[in-house]
């Protein structure tokens, strides 16, 4: 019997991380978790929910490193379905739309480090 083959959609591999970051928005600043991250994008724990297609910057501050200012825009957002839903953050995919190349090395490099 064949097991069905999983098909890898992301184009960079991902790593997890637990980075501070906080997301500037023309509405006020959201501050959250970054739980993984690759070249392309990261996964972001927060209160707040941004709306999906929202473009925002994001000021991330790892133990390695000054700040990076980096464009991203929402992707997805992933919505906790509990009743207690208060106390679960709200997760969001987003990609990478303005990243220089000291930070796309820098976050290439902890991906690599780390997988």
């Amino acid at each position: 019997m064949n097991s069905p083959t999983f098909v890898q959609k992301r184009e960079h591999p991902r790593v997890p991380v637990s980075w501070p970051v906080t997301m500037v928005t023309p509405e006020g600043d959201i501050d959250g978790i970054i739980e993984n991250i690759s070249a392309g994008g990261a996964y972001i724990r927060c209160g707040t929910p941004l709306l999906q297609k929202d473009l925002f910057i994001l000021s991330i501050l790892s133990q390695d490193r000054e700040h990076s200012w980096i464009g991203a825009e929402v992707v997805w957002i992933d919505i906790p379905l509990r009743a207690d839903s208060d106390a679960i953050p709200i997760g969001m995919g987003v990609r990478f739309t303005n990243i220089t190349a000291d930070d796309l090395q820098f976050v290439s490099h902890v991906v690599s480090e780390l997988s």
